[in-house]
C-alpha cells in the first residue's frame, strides 16, 4: 500500500510540480527556497534525498489514516466544566508515595510521568495532530497530490475552527498539578507545537483543498489566542521566564502574530525582546547557565537553541539579523550552538552533567540550518556521529 502510494506520489510530482515550483512557498520557519530546491531535486530523482523523500511519503500516508482527533476526546474536561478547554498534565509530577491519596503530586524533574499521554489529557492528542498536519501540507508540496492537503487541512479545522470539536484558545488548565494547581504558566510551552500548524497553514495555502473561509478561520483562532498570551496571568508569568520557556514563549508569539499578519508586532519582538533574551540567558562562553542546571541538560541546552532559531528565522521574514547579532559581551546564538554542537550524538560525553534521556534526531535541523546560515560544513561533519541508516530518512536534509 506504502509502496503504491510514493508510486502515485511521484506521478502526481511529475506532472504537477513543475508548476508549483516556479513560486516560493510563503513560509515563515522554513526557507521557501530550500523548499523549492529539495522539490527540484525530488523530481529529478536525487539519490541524497530520495530516501528522505520516501519516508516522508510513508509519514504521510500513515497521517493519511489518522482520526482528526481534539479536546473533546479527552475521557473527563477540566476543572471548567468545557471539553473544548485544553487540558495537560505537568510532565514531571508524579504520585506522592507518602500520602494517602497520593496529594499533592510531587516534582521529580526528569523523569516523565506516562500518565501525560493518558486519554485524560490532550498532549498526545495535540502533538499527533500538528505533527501530522505539517507532514501532510510538506507531502502536498513536493508531490501536488491534493489528498494530503484535504486531510491536512480537515486536521487543522477540526482542532481550530469546527464549533463541536474546536478548542478554546487558552491554557488554562495545562501542566496540572494535582493537588497544587489546576494550571501552570509552564503549560504555554506545549502550544509550541502550533508552529508546525501555522507553518503547515501557510504551505497548504495555495492548494485547492484550502480556501479563504479556511484561513479566516484559522487566523481568528490564533488571533485570539495571541491575545490571550498577551493578556492573561499565565502568559505574563511566562513571558518573565529566564530559561527556555521563556525564549519558547517568544519564539510562539513571533511566529503567531507573523502568520495573522501583525508583521509589525513580530519585528517588534525579534528587534527588541531576543537581544534581551540573548543577554540575559547565554554567557559570553556560549553556556546558558538555566539549561544545565536541570537534570537532561543536554536535551535541554538544544531544546531552548531550537527556540532561538525559530526566532532567528522569523527574523530573517521581517529583516533583523539575529544568526549574527551578539551583545557586547559576545555572547549570541552562533556562540552558544558552538558550544553544544560537538556534543550531539549520544556517544559523545555531555560534560556538564544531568544527561537524562536524550533523543538527537529531534535537534539536527539546527545542524542543517547552521550550516546553510553560517555557510560551514563542519556542524554537518558533527551529524556523521550518528547512526548512518537514520540519517538517510532524516526529514532535516530536505527542508533546511
Amino acid at each position: 500500500m506504502i509502496a503504491r502510494a510514493f508510486f502515485l506520489a511521484f506521478l502526481s510530482l511529475l506532472f504537477a510540480g513543475q508548476v508549483q515550483a516556479k513560486k516560493l512557498p510563503d513560509t515563515i520557519i522554513f526557507d521557501p527556497e530550500v523548499l523549492v530546491e529539495t522539490k527540484r531535486r525530488v523530481l529529478e530523482r536525487d539519490p541524497t534525498v530520495m530516501p528522505a523523500f520516501k519516508k516522508l511519503i510513508e509519514q504521510a500516508e500513515l497521517a493519511m489514516k489518522a482520526p482528526a482527533e481534539t479536546v473533546i476526546f479527552k475521557s473527563s474536561p477540566p476543572p471548567s466544566g468545557d471539553i473544548h478547554d485544553y487540558r495537560s498534565l505537568a510532565p514531571y509530577y508524579w504520585p506522592n508515595p507518602d500520602s494517602y491519596n497520593e496529594m499533592p503530586f510531587i516534582r521529580r524533574d526528569g523523569e516523565r510521568n506516562p500518565a501525560v499521554d493518558s486519554a485524560k489529557y490532550d498532549r498526545a492528542r495535540m502533538q499527533r495532530m500538528s505533527n501530522d498536519a505539517l507532514t501532510l501540507a510538506l507531502a502536498w508540496y513536493l508531490t501536488g497530490n491534493e489528498e494530503y492537503a484535504g486531510k491536512g487541512t480537515a486536521l487543522i479545522w477540526s482542532w481550530c475552527c469546527d464549533s463541536v470539536t474546536r478548542t478554546n484558545p487558552n491554557m488554562d488548565f495545562a501542566h496540572e498539578q494535582p493537588g497544587i494547581a489546576e494550571g501552570a504558566p509552564s503549560g504555554i510551552i506545549e502550544t509550541r507545537d502550533l508552529i508546525k500548524v501555522a507553518e503547515a497553514a501557510r504551505i497548504m495555502e495555495p492548494s485547492q483543498a484550502w480556501s479563504r473561509a479556511v484561513t479566516k478561520k484559522v487566523m481568528a483562532w490564533f488571533t485570539d489566542y495571541v491575545e490571550w498570551l498577551q493578556t492573561s496571568e499565565f502568559g505574563r508569568l511566562e513571558a518573565g521566564a529566564m530559561n527556555n520557556h521563556g525564549t519558547w514563549y517568544d519564539a510562539q508569539l513571533a511566529v503567531f502574530t507573523l502568520f495573522i499578519g501583525d508583521k509589525n508586532y513580530a519585528r517588534s519582538i525579534i528587534a527588541n525582546t531576543v537581544p534581551h533574551r540573548i543577554m540575559l540567558q547565554i554567557e559570553r562562553n556560549g553556556a546558558m547557565p538555566a539549561e544545565l542546571d536541570r537534570t537532561r541538560s543536554r536535551h535541554y541546552t538544544f531544546f531552548a537553541l531550537e527556540a532561538f532559531f525559530i526566532l532567528a528565522a522569523v527574523g530573517d521574514r521581517v529583516g533583523i539579523d539575529i544568526w549574527h547579532w551578539a551583545d557586547t559581551s559576545g555572547a549570541s546564538v552562533k556562540k552558544a550552538f558552538d558550544y553544544a554542537a560537538p556534543y550531539i550524538a549520544k556517544n559523545e560525553p555531555w560534560p556538564f552533567g544531568g544527561i537524562g534521556s536524550y533523543d538527537p534526531f529531534l535537534f539536527t535541523p539546527l545542524f542543517h540550518r547552521a550550516a546553510m546560515v553560517y555557510k560551514e560544513d563542519r556542524y554537518l561533519d558533527y551529524l556523521k556521529a550518528l547512526p548512518k541508516d537514520k540519517l538517510l530518512l532524516d526529514r532535516a536534509q530536505l527542508f533546511y
